[in-house]
Parts: C-alpha cells; sequence; structure tokens
C-alpha cells in the first residue's frame, strides 16, 4: 500500500518532536551539554556521573538506539521475508541496521560506559571518535540509500564514468 500524505506529515512531525524533545532535555537539567573533547562543538558532558546524568544517559541510548533499531531489525526482517518469497532482491535489507551499529554503536557505548564509570582516563582524542562516526550517519545513509537503489546506482555511475548502464530489458508478458 501507498504511503499517504497525512501519515508522511505525522511521522515527519513526530519525528521533529521526538528530536527536540532529547536536545532540550539538557538544556532544562536533565542530563548536561559542554564542549567535545577537542573543543570543537558540542555533546553531552562525560565527566558528569551523578543520577541525573546517569539516568538521561540510559534513557537516551534506550530510545535513540535500542528501539530504534529493534524497529529496523523487525521492519527489515519483513521486508527480507517479502523478498524472499517473490524471489526479487531489490537491496541488502541488512545493510541499514549495519549502518546504525556501526555508526552509532561507538557513541552508544561510550554513553554507557560513561554512566557507570568515569571516561576521562580516556585520551580527549579518542573520546572524540565516536561522536565523528556517529555525525557521519547522514551521509552514510544518503550513500547506503543510493547505492542501493537501482536507479541512482546507475546515475552515480554515469555522473563518474559518464557511461550508461543498460538495463535488462524484461518482457512484460513474463511478468
Amino acid at each position: 500500500s501507498k504511503l499517504q500524505w497525512s501519515t508522511a506529515i505525522t511521522m515527519m512531525v513526530f519525528a521533529w518532536l521526538f528530536a527536540a524533545f532529547w536536545s532540550v532535555m539538557p538544556l532544562l537539567g536533565w542530563g548536561e551539554y559542554d564542549y567535545e573533547p577537542l573543543r570543537t562543538c558540542c555533546t553531552l558532558d562525560y565527566s558528569k556521573g551523578d543520577r541525573n546524568y546517569v539516568t538521561f544517559l540510559f534513557a537516551l541510548s534506550i530510545f535513540n538506539f535500542m528501539i530504534p533499531g529493534f524497529i529496523m531489525l523487525t521492519a527489515y526482517q519483513s521486508i527480507h521475508q517479502k523478498f524472499k518469497k517473490s524471489g526479487h532482491y531489490k537491496f541488502n535489507t541488512g545493510l541499514p541496521l549495519k549502518t546504525l551499529v556501526i555508526c552509532w554503536g561507538p557513541y552508544c557505548l561510550l554513553c554507557f560506559y560513561a554512566a557507570v564509570e568515569n571516561v576521562m582516563f580516556i585520551s580527549p582524542k579518542y573520546r572524540m571518535i565516536p561522536a565523528v562516526i556517529a555525525k557521519t550517519v547522514p551521509t552514510v545513509d544518503a550513500f547506503v540509500y543510493a547505492l542501493g537503489n537501482e536507479n541512482y546506482r546507475g546515475g552515480i555511475w554515469q555522473f563518474l564514468t559518464g557511461q550508461k548502464i543498460e538495463k535488462a530489458e524484461v518482457d512484460n508478458k513474463t511478468k
């Protein structure tokens, strides 16, 4: 079934409100922002160890990493099963979840570790790596989508090489 505009707008509004909620909470006192270890921009303050900070980190990790990861896992497993039944594999259904885990996993682990132990013994340069990897997610997701979609993949190939990929003609009678 096609996605209706009202559903798409509702989902978009929910995503923006969800993001706004989690980004405003440290400003209202639940969690705290500080400069990143290299002082280039802001991130969560890893030096805190009080109950307020620990509850924020656990809630943030659960609602922004684990639950979305579980939803992606079940949704893409369902898509994979549908592809398996039809015999038409359009893209690697495991790739979006792997991207989430690879890009956000180190940051989530650092948050969990910071909630139970002091992370200040880790060099600032090393503490910066998970944040930088997490910030690459929009770019990585764009490439995953573009390279996973037949139409975009052909356009990218044509842009890079100047050669057009000829699609195999499918006889409408065999469908």
